[in-house]
Protein backbone atom coordinates (compact mmCIF):
# COMPACT_ATOMS: atom_id res chain seq x y z
CA UNK A 1 0.00 0.00 0.00
CA UNK A 2 0.85 3.36 -0.89
CA UNK A 3 0.32 6.55 1.15
CA UNK A 4 -0.58 8.68 -1.76
CA UNK A 5 -2.28 7.96 -4.45
CA UNK A 6 -3.45 10.38 -7.51
CA UNK A 7 -7.02 8.92 -7.38
CA UNK A 8 -9.05 7.42 -4.30
CA UNK A 9 -12.47 5.79 -4.96
CA UNK A 10 -15.03 5.03 -1.91
CA UNK A 11 -17.29 2.23 -3.40
CA UNK A 12 -16.78 -1.18 -5.39
CA UNK A 13 -19.72 -1.12 -7.33
CA UNK A 14 -20.97 -0.32 -10.77
CA UNK A 15 -19.95 3.40 -10.37
CA UNK A 16 -16.85 2.93 -8.26
CA UNK A 17 -15.18 0.00 -10.42
CA UNK A 18 -16.06 2.02 -13.49
CA UNK A 19 -13.86 4.91 -12.02
CA UNK A 20 -10.97 2.60 -10.74
CA UNK A 21 -11.01 1.03 -14.20
CA UNK A 22 -11.01 4.12 -16.11
CA UNK A 23 -8.60 6.05 -13.77
CA UNK A 24 -5.82 3.45 -14.09
CA UNK A 25 -6.31 3.15 -17.77
CA UNK A 26 -5.67 6.56 -17.99
CA UNK A 27 -2.19 6.33 -15.67
CA UNK A 28 -2.99 7.14 -12.74
CA UNK A 29 -2.00 5.39 -9.52
CA UNK A 30 -5.61 4.32 -7.69
CA UNK A 31 -7.01 3.31 -4.67
CA UNK A 32 -10.55 1.29 -4.18
CA UNK A 33 -11.86 1.53 -0.96
CA UNK A 34 -15.05 -0.65 -0.38
CA UNK A 35 -16.87 -1.97 2.46
CA UNK A 36 -19.46 -4.15 0.95
CA UNK A 37 -18.43 -6.90 -1.54
CA UNK A 38 -17.39 -6.48 -5.45
CA UNK A 39 -19.67 -5.28 -7.87
CA UNK A 40 -22.20 -4.14 -5.30
CA UNK A 41 -25.78 -4.41 -5.15
CA UNK A 42 -25.93 -5.03 -9.21
CA UNK A 43 -23.89 -8.21 -9.03
CA UNK A 44 -24.58 -9.30 -5.95
CA UNK A 45 -27.86 -8.30 -4.52
CA UNK A 46 -29.43 -6.74 -7.73
CA UNK A 47 -29.92 -7.84 -10.92
CA UNK A 48 -27.80 -11.00 -11.67
CA UNK A 49 -29.00 -13.28 -8.57
CA UNK A 50 -32.84 -11.62 -9.62
CA UNK A 51 -32.41 -12.12 -12.91
CA UNK A 52 -31.45 -16.12 -13.18
CA UNK A 53 -34.00 -16.44 -10.42
CA UNK A 54 -36.35 -14.91 -12.82
CA UNK A 55 -35.00 -16.66 -16.04
CA UNK A 56 -35.15 -20.14 -14.54
CA UNK A 57 -38.74 -19.71 -13.20
CA UNK A 58 -39.58 -18.99 -16.79
CA UNK A 59 -38.51 -21.83 -18.49
CA UNK A 60 -40.00 -24.10 -15.33
CA UNK A 61 -43.13 -22.74 -15.80
CA UNK A 62 -43.15 -23.83 -19.51
CA UNK A 63 -41.85 -26.60 -18.81
CA UNK A 64 -44.46 -27.34 -16.59
CA UNK A 65 -42.21 -28.12 -13.87
CA UNK A 66 -41.41 -26.48 -10.37
CA UNK A 67 -38.42 -25.65 -8.67
CA UNK A 68 -36.93 -25.08 -4.99
CA UNK A 69 -36.78 -21.39 -4.58
CA UNK A 70 -33.89 -21.68 -1.74
CA UNK A 71 -32.14 -23.82 -4.48
CA UNK A 72 -32.36 -21.16 -6.82
CA UNK A 73 -31.25 -18.66 -4.37
CA UNK A 74 -28.14 -20.88 -4.01
CA UNK A 75 -27.41 -20.99 -7.93
CA UNK A 76 -27.99 -17.13 -7.92
CA UNK A 77 -25.35 -16.73 -5.22
CA UNK A 78 -22.77 -19.26 -7.24
CA UNK A 79 -23.49 -16.69 -10.31
CA UNK A 80 -22.57 -13.60 -8.33
CA UNK A 81 -19.69 -15.42 -6.80
CA UNK A 82 -18.02 -16.31 -10.37
CA UNK A 83 -18.79 -12.90 -12.09
CA UNK A 84 -17.19 -11.44 -8.50
CA UNK A 85 -14.17 -13.71 -9.24
CA UNK A 86 -14.06 -13.83 -13.19
CA UNK A 87 -14.87 -9.58 -13.95
CA UNK A 88 -13.63 -7.98 -10.49
CA UNK A 89 -11.28 -9.29 -8.52
CA UNK A 90 -9.07 -10.51 -11.32
CA UNK A 91 -9.29 -7.13 -12.84
CA UNK A 92 -8.02 -5.41 -10.09
CA UNK A 93 -4.98 -7.55 -10.23
CA UNK A 94 -4.33 -7.11 -14.24
CA UNK A 95 -4.60 -3.23 -13.68
CA UNK A 96 -2.64 -2.72 -10.56
CA UNK A 97 -5.37 -1.47 -8.26
CA UNK A 98 -4.57 -1.08 -4.87
CA UNK A 99 -8.06 -2.35 -2.86
CA UNK A 100 -8.74 -2.24 0.78
CA UNK A 101 -12.17 -4.11 1.65
CA UNK A 102 -13.89 -1.94 4.59
CA UNK A 103 -15.09 1.72 5.54
CA UNK A 104 -13.48 4.58 4.36
CA UNK A 105 -13.76 8.53 5.59
CA UNK A 106 -12.25 11.71 4.92
CA UNK A 107 -10.27 13.14 7.61
CA UNK A 108 -9.88 16.22 5.60
CA UNK A 109 -9.60 17.79 2.11
CA UNK A 110 -7.04 15.33 0.48
CA UNK A 111 -7.07 12.56 3.19
CA UNK A 112 -9.07 9.79 3.70
CA UNK A 113 -8.86 7.57 6.37
CA UNK A 114 -9.10 3.67 5.12
CA UNK A 115 -7.80 0.03 6.28
CA UNK A 116 -7.00 1.47 9.95
CA UNK A 117 -4.41 4.29 8.19
CA UNK A 118 -4.51 7.43 6.43
CA UNK A 119 -3.92 7.66 2.37
CA UNK A 120 -3.89 10.93 0.34
CA UNK A 121 -5.06 11.54 -2.60
CA UNK A 122 -3.51 14.15 -5.21
CA UNK A 123 -5.89 14.71 -7.77
CA UNK A 124 -9.56 13.83 -6.57
CA UNK A 125 -11.64 11.72 -4.45
CA UNK A 126 -14.54 9.95 -6.00
CA UNK A 127 -17.76 8.77 -3.59
CA UNK A 128 -19.38 5.94 -5.30
CA UNK A 129 -20.99 4.61 -1.94
CA UNK A 130 -24.35 3.59 -3.48
CA UNK A 131 -27.80 3.15 -1.82
CA UNK A 132 -29.42 0.33 -0.13
CA UNK A 133 -33.03 -0.54 0.51
CA UNK A 134 -35.27 2.22 2.28
CA UNK A 135 -37.63 1.78 5.27
CA UNK A 136 -41.05 3.59 5.00
CA UNK A 137 -42.03 5.43 8.05
CA UNK A 138 -44.86 2.80 9.00
CA UNK A 139 -46.26 2.19 12.11
CA UNK A 140 -45.38 -1.44 13.73
CA UNK A 141 -42.74 -2.02 10.87
CA UNK A 142 -39.68 -1.50 13.77
CA UNK A 143 -41.26 -4.00 15.08
CA UNK A 144 -40.79 -6.90 13.06
CA UNK A 145 -37.90 -6.57 11.80
CA UNK A 146 -37.04 -10.65 11.81
CA UNK A 147 -40.34 -10.44 8.81
CA UNK A 148 -38.54 -8.31 6.84
CA UNK A 149 -37.18 -9.17 3.51
CA UNK A 150 -35.07 -6.97 1.46
CA UNK A 151 -32.85 -7.30 -1.71
CA UNK A 152 -29.56 -8.39 0.34
CA UNK A 153 -31.75 -10.60 2.94
CA UNK A 154 -32.91 -12.67 -0.01
CA UNK A 155 -29.89 -13.02 -1.55
CA UNK A 156 -27.85 -14.10 1.27
CA UNK A 157 -30.21 -16.03 3.54
CA UNK A 158 -32.25 -18.89 1.02
CA UNK A 159 -35.21 -18.34 2.91
CA UNK A 160 -38.42 -20.46 2.20
CA UNK A 161 -41.64 -18.70 2.77
CA UNK A 162 -45.05 -20.01 2.17
CA UNK A 163 -46.49 -16.54 1.92
CA UNK A 164 -45.15 -13.21 1.52
CA UNK A 165 -46.84 -9.32 1.08
CA UNK A 166 -44.44 -7.19 -1.43
CA UNK A 167 -44.86 -3.83 -0.41
CA UNK A 168 -43.97 -1.46 -3.62
CA UNK A 169 -45.23 -2.17 -7.37
CA UNK A 170 -42.37 -0.27 -9.59
CA UNK A 171 -39.54 -2.84 -11.21
CA UNK A 172 -37.98 -4.85 -8.09
CA UNK A 173 -41.47 -4.92 -6.67
CA UNK A 174 -43.02 -6.57 -9.99
CA UNK A 175 -40.09 -9.09 -10.15
CA UNK A 176 -40.04 -10.25 -6.45
CA UNK A 177 -43.71 -10.34 -7.05
CA UNK A 178 -43.36 -12.70 -10.27
CA UNK A 179 -40.93 -14.53 -8.39
CA UNK A 180 -42.18 -15.88 -5.41
CA UNK A 181 -45.58 -16.36 -6.90
CA UNK A 182 -44.09 -18.29 -9.72
CA UNK A 183 -41.88 -20.15 -6.82
CA UNK A 184 -45.33 -21.24 -4.94
CA UNK A 185 -45.19 -18.59 -2.09
CA UNK A 186 -48.56 -17.20 -1.20
CA UNK A 187 -47.93 -13.73 -2.66
CA UNK A 188 -49.81 -10.26 -2.65
CA UNK A 189 -48.52 -6.95 -3.97
CA UNK A 190 -49.52 -3.40 -2.03
CA UNK A 191 -48.96 -0.36 -4.38
CA UNK A 192 -49.68 3.06 -2.94
CA UNK A 193 -50.37 4.71 -6.91
CA UNK A 194 -53.96 3.45 -8.78
CA UNK A 195 -51.48 1.85 -10.72
CA UNK A 196 -48.10 -0.50 -11.19
CA UNK A 197 -45.37 0.99 -12.95
CA UNK A 198 -46.90 4.73 -11.89
CA UNK A 199 -44.37 6.31 -13.82
CA UNK A 200 -44.66 4.74 -17.29
CA UNK A 201 -47.44 4.16 -19.94
CA UNK A 202 -50.76 3.23 -18.72
CA UNK A 203 -50.73 0.23 -20.95
CA UNK A 204 -47.75 -0.95 -18.90
CA UNK A 205 -49.47 -1.06 -16.02
CA UNK A 206 -52.52 -2.46 -17.33
CA UNK A 207 -51.25 -5.48 -18.82
CA UNK A 208 -49.10 -6.27 -15.90
CA UNK A 209 -51.23 -6.53 -13.39
CA UNK A 210 -52.92 -9.07 -15.91
CA UNK A 211 -49.97 -10.86 -15.67
CA UNK A 212 -48.61 -10.87 -12.66
CA UNK A 213 -52.76 -11.88 -11.38
CA UNK A 214 -52.60 -14.75 -14.23
CA UNK A 215 -49.96 -16.05 -12.14
CA UNK A 216 -51.40 -16.32 -8.63
CA UNK A 217 -50.26 -12.53 -7.38
CA UNK A 218 -52.90 -10.57 -5.42
CA UNK A 219 -52.77 -7.27 -6.73
CA UNK A 220 -53.73 -4.65 -4.48
CA UNK A 221 -53.30 -0.87 -6.03
CA UNK A 222 -54.32 2.88 -4.64
CA UNK A 223 -53.06 0.67 -0.69
CA UNK A 224 -52.57 3.44 2.06
CA UNK A 225 -50.26 0.87 4.41
CA UNK A 226 -51.29 2.31 7.95
CA UNK A 227 -49.72 -0.27 10.34
CA UNK A 228 -47.79 -3.29 10.58
CA UNK A 229 -48.78 -6.38 13.09
CA UNK A 230 -46.94 -9.27 14.05
CA UNK A 231 -48.39 -12.65 15.35
CA UNK A 232 -47.75 -16.07 16.13
CA UNK A 233 -48.07 -16.89 12.15
CA UNK A 234 -46.34 -13.97 10.94
CA UNK A 235 -47.34 -10.72 9.61
CA UNK A 236 -50.43 -8.56 8.92
CA UNK A 237 -50.03 -5.62 7.10
CA UNK A 238 -53.05 -3.35 7.00
CA UNK A 239 -53.94 -1.12 4.54
CA UNK A 240 -56.74 1.23 3.26
CA UNK A 241 -57.80 1.91 0.08
CA UNK A 242 -60.62 4.77 -0.78
CA UNK A 243 -61.21 4.92 2.48
CA UNK A 244 -62.04 0.82 3.30
CA UNK A 245 -59.61 -1.04 5.46
CA UNK A 246 -57.99 -4.54 4.25
CA UNK A 247 -55.57 -6.97 6.15
CA UNK A 248 -52.86 -8.36 3.86
CA UNK A 249 -50.78 -11.75 5.58
CA UNK A 250 -47.91 -13.29 5.01
CA UNK A 251 -44.83 -15.02 6.39
CA UNK A 252 -42.67 -12.21 5.56
CA UNK A 253 -42.90 -8.50 4.16
CA UNK A 254 -40.58 -7.65 1.36
CA UNK A 255 -39.87 -4.04 1.10
CA UNK A 256 -39.60 -2.85 -2.54
CA UNK A 257 -39.73 1.19 -1.86
CA UNK A 258 -37.37 2.58 -3.08
CA UNK A 259 -33.22 2.91 -1.60
CA UNK A 260 -31.68 6.12 -0.15
CA UNK A 261 -27.68 6.07 0.03
CA UNK A 262 -25.78 5.55 3.37
CA UNK A 263 -23.77 8.71 3.93
CA UNK A 264 -23.02 8.31 7.48
CA UNK A 265 -20.04 8.55 8.82
CA UNK A 266 -18.52 9.69 5.53
CA UNK A 267 -17.06 12.78 6.96
CA UNK A 268 -18.77 14.80 3.71
CA UNK A 269 -18.63 18.05 6.40
CA UNK A 270 -15.14 18.00 6.40
CA UNK A 271 -14.28 18.35 2.48
CA UNK A 272 -17.42 20.51 1.92
CA UNK A 273 -20.00 18.12 -0.03
CA UNK A 274 -23.41 18.92 0.36
CA UNK A 275 -26.22 16.34 0.71
CA UNK A 276 -29.74 17.36 -0.52
CA UNK A 277 -33.01 17.57 1.70
CA UNK A 278 -33.96 13.85 0.77
CA UNK A 279 -30.15 12.30 1.12
CA UNK A 280 -28.19 12.44 -1.64
CA UNK A 281 -24.97 14.01 -2.56
CA UNK A 282 -25.56 17.28 -4.70
CA UNK A 283 -23.31 17.26 -8.07
CA UNK A 284 -23.07 19.34 -10.98
CA UNK A 285 -23.59 17.90 -15.03
CA UNK A 286 -19.44 17.17 -14.30
CA UNK A 287 -20.95 15.06 -11.65
CA UNK A 288 -18.38 17.24 -9.08
CA UNK A 289 -19.52 17.08 -5.70
CA UNK A 290 -16.89 19.60 -4.26
CA UNK A 291 -13.47 21.05 -4.87
CA UNK A 292 -11.16 17.92 -6.13
CA UNK A 293 -14.33 15.22 -5.45
CA UNK A 294 -16.73 14.04 -7.86
CA UNK A 295 -19.68 11.53 -6.82
CA UNK A 296 -20.95 9.14 -9.01
CA UNK A 297 -24.06 6.00 -8.77
CA UNK A 298 -26.85 5.69 -6.72
CA UNK A 299 -25.85 8.09 -4.20
CA UNK A 300 -26.40 10.53 -6.50
CA UNK A 301 -30.27 11.80 -7.11
CA UNK A 302 -30.30 10.34 -10.74
CA UNK A 303 -31.74 7.05 -12.36
CA UNK A 304 -30.54 4.28 -10.50
CA UNK A 305 -29.33 1.78 -12.92
CA UNK A 306 -26.34 -0.39 -13.36
CA UNK A 307 -25.43 0.96 -16.67
CA UNK A 308 -26.17 4.59 -15.92
CA UNK A 309 -23.51 4.15 -12.76
CA UNK A 310 -20.79 2.67 -14.55
CA UNK A 311 -21.17 5.52 -16.97
CA UNK A 312 -21.40 7.97 -14.22
CA UNK A 313 -18.05 6.55 -12.33
CA UNK A 314 -16.47 6.65 -15.86
CA UNK A 315 -16.83 10.44 -16.74
CA UNK A 316 -16.52 11.24 -13.10
CA UNK A 317 -13.15 9.59 -13.04
CA UNK A 318 -12.05 11.40 -16.78
CA UNK A 319 -12.97 14.66 -14.99
CA UNK A 320 -11.57 13.85 -12.14
CA UNK A 321 -8.27 13.84 -14.05
CA UNK A 322 -8.64 17.02 -15.68
CA UNK A 323 -10.86 16.73 -18.41
CA UNK A 324 -14.65 18.66 -18.96
CA UNK A 325 -17.42 16.14 -19.92
CA UNK A 326 -21.10 16.47 -19.06
CA UNK A 327 -23.10 13.15 -17.95
CA UNK A 328 -25.50 12.81 -20.32
CA UNK A 329 -28.92 11.59 -19.53
CA UNK A 330 -31.03 12.04 -22.64
CA UNK A 331 -31.43 8.31 -23.78
CA UNK A 332 -31.44 5.54 -20.97
CA UNK A 333 -33.30 2.38 -22.02
CA UNK A 334 -34.83 0.36 -19.02
CA UNK A 335 -36.48 -2.76 -18.33
CA UNK A 336 -38.51 -4.96 -15.81
CA UNK A 337 -37.89 -8.44 -16.18
CA UNK A 338 -40.58 -10.39 -15.56
CA UNK A 339 -41.70 -12.82 -17.96
CA UNK A 340 -42.92 -11.25 -20.69
CA UNK A 341 -40.44 -8.11 -19.86
CA UNK A 342 -41.43 -4.30 -19.99
CA UNK A 343 -38.78 -1.94 -21.44
CA UNK A 344 -38.93 1.67 -22.47
CA UNK A 345 -36.57 3.84 -23.36
CA UNK A 346 -37.57 8.07 -24.02
CA UNK A 347 -40.42 9.95 -23.02
CA UNK A 348 -44.01 9.19 -22.74
CA UNK A 349 -46.90 10.51 -24.17
CA UNK A 350 -47.82 12.48 -21.35
CA UNK A 351 -44.05 13.81 -21.06
CA UNK A 352 -43.82 14.75 -24.38
CA UNK A 353 -47.74 17.00 -24.19
CA UNK A 354 -46.43 18.59 -21.99
CA UNK A 355 -42.93 19.68 -23.16
CA UNK A 356 -44.85 20.71 -26.56
CA UNK A 357 -48.44 20.86 -25.88
CA UNK A 358 -49.37 18.28 -28.49
CA UNK A 359 -48.55 14.45 -28.93
CA UNK A 360 -48.56 11.97 -31.39
CA UNK A 361 -48.68 8.16 -30.55
CA UNK A 362 -49.58 4.65 -31.98
CA UNK A 363 -50.08 1.27 -29.73
CA UNK A 364 -49.69 -2.11 -31.28
CA UNK A 365 -51.18 -5.04 -28.95
CA UNK A 366 -48.57 -8.11 -29.03
CA UNK A 367 -51.26 -10.56 -30.06
CA UNK A 368 -50.91 -8.37 -33.78
CA UNK A 369 -47.01 -9.45 -33.63
CA UNK A 370 -46.67 -12.99 -35.59
CA UNK A 371 -43.55 -14.11 -33.59
CA UNK A 372 -45.49 -13.59 -30.52
CA UNK A 373 -48.28 -16.16 -31.36
CA UNK A 374 -45.73 -18.28 -32.04
CA UNK A 375 -44.03 -18.25 -28.81
CA UNK A 376 -47.44 -18.20 -27.60
CA UNK A 377 -47.60 -14.82 -25.65
CA UNK A 378 -50.81 -11.90 -25.84
CA UNK A 379 -50.24 -9.61 -22.96
CA UNK A 380 -48.24 -6.92 -24.29
CA UNK A 381 -47.59 -4.05 -26.00
CA UNK A 382 -45.38 -1.73 -28.45
CA UNK A 383 -45.97 1.85 -28.52
CA UNK A 384 -44.35 4.64 -30.63
CA UNK A 385 -44.29 8.25 -29.27
CA UNK A 386 -43.60 10.69 -32.15
CA UNK A 387 -43.07 14.28 -32.19
CA UNK A 388 -45.43 15.32 -34.67
CA UNK A 389 -43.82 18.43 -36.40
CA UNK A 390 -41.09 16.32 -37.76
CA UNK A 391 -41.95 12.47 -36.94
CA UNK A 392 -38.84 11.75 -35.13
CA UNK A 393 -39.30 9.08 -32.81
CA UNK A 394 -38.95 10.20 -29.26
CA UNK A 395 -40.09 7.53 -27.11
CA UNK A 396 -40.98 3.69 -27.29
CA UNK A 397 -42.31 1.35 -24.77
CA UNK A 398 -42.30 -2.41 -25.15
CA UNK A 399 -44.17 -4.93 -23.23
CA UNK A 400 -43.14 -8.19 -25.25
CA UNK A 401 -40.71 -11.39 -24.79
CA UNK A 402 -36.71 -10.14 -25.14
CA UNK A 403 -38.26 -6.32 -24.99
CA UNK A 404 -34.88 -5.77 -22.68
CA UNK A 405 -33.13 -6.76 -26.41
CA UNK A 406 -35.72 -4.61 -28.71
CA UNK A 407 -35.57 -1.97 -26.50
CA UNK A 408 -31.86 -0.81 -27.58
CA UNK A 409 -33.03 -0.69 -31.55
CA UNK A 410 -35.40 2.04 -30.10
CA UNK A 411 -32.67 3.75 -28.07
CA UNK A 412 -30.40 3.73 -31.30
CA UNK A 413 -33.59 4.93 -33.50
CA UNK A 414 -33.87 7.99 -30.95
CA UNK A 415 -30.34 8.63 -30.47
CA UNK A 416 -29.93 8.82 -34.57
CA UNK A 417 -32.98 11.27 -34.83
CA UNK A 418 -34.90 8.90 -36.80
CA UNK A 419 -38.41 8.86 -38.15
CA UNK A 420 -41.39 6.30 -38.07
CA UNK A 421 -40.56 6.28 -41.97
CA UNK A 422 -37.09 5.38 -41.20
CA UNK A 423 -38.28 2.58 -38.89
CA UNK A 424 -40.57 1.13 -41.95
CA UNK A 425 -37.75 1.23 -44.19
CA UNK A 426 -36.15 -0.90 -42.00
CA UNK A 427 -35.73 -4.40 -43.23
CA UNK A 428 -36.45 -6.61 -40.06
CA UNK A 429 -36.03 -10.32 -39.90
CA UNK A 430 -39.38 -11.93 -40.30
CA UNK A 431 -40.27 -13.42 -37.40
CA UNK A 432 -38.85 -11.59 -35.06
CA UNK A 433 -40.62 -9.87 -31.54
CA UNK A 434 -38.79 -6.98 -32.75
CA UNK A 435 -40.87 -6.37 -35.97
CA UNK A 436 -43.21 -4.79 -33.32
CA UNK A 437 -41.04 -1.84 -33.53
CA UNK A 438 -41.92 -1.09 -37.31
CA UNK A 439 -45.57 -2.31 -36.76
CA UNK A 440 -45.82 0.45 -34.34
CA UNK A 441 -44.60 2.87 -36.85
CA UNK A 442 -46.62 1.31 -39.68
CA UNK A 443 -49.93 1.91 -37.52
CA UNK A 444 -49.00 5.38 -38.21
CA UNK A 445 -50.42 5.37 -41.72
CA UNK A 446 -52.81 2.07 -41.34
CA UNK A 447 -54.59 -0.07 -39.14
CA UNK A 448 -51.90 -3.39 -38.85
CA UNK A 449 -54.44 -5.92 -37.12
CA UNK A 450 -55.12 -7.09 -40.59
CA UNK A 451 -52.19 -6.54 -42.48
CA UNK A 452 -50.42 -9.49 -44.06
CA UNK A 453 -47.13 -10.70 -42.44
CA UNK A 454 -44.33 -9.41 -44.79
CA UNK A 455 -46.30 -6.44 -45.83
CA UNK A 456 -43.24 -3.51 -46.88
Amino acid sequence: MRSEYDVVVLGGGAAGFSAVVAAAEAGASVLLVSRGPLGGTCVNYGCVPSKYLLSRLAVSRKAGTSVSLPRLIREASTVSSDLRADKYESLLDSLGIDYIRGSGAFKGKGIVKAGGGEVRYRKAAIIAVGARAWRPPVKGLDQVEDRIVDNERLFTEPLDPGSIVVIGGRAQGIEIAQIMARSGVDTTLLQRSPRLLPEDEPEAGYYMREVLEEDGVRVVTGARIREVKTGSSGVSVIYEVNGRGGIARGDYIYLATGRRPQLQGLGLENIGVRVSSNGYIIVDEYLKAADGVYAAGDCINGYMLEPVAAREGYVAALNALGNSIKMDYTVIPRAVFTDPEFARVGLTEKELAKRIGVCSCRTVGLSDIPKARILGYAKGFFKLIVDPRNRRIVGAHIMAPNASETIHEAAMAIRAGMTIDDLIDTIHVFPTISEGLKYAALAFYRYVSKMPCCLL
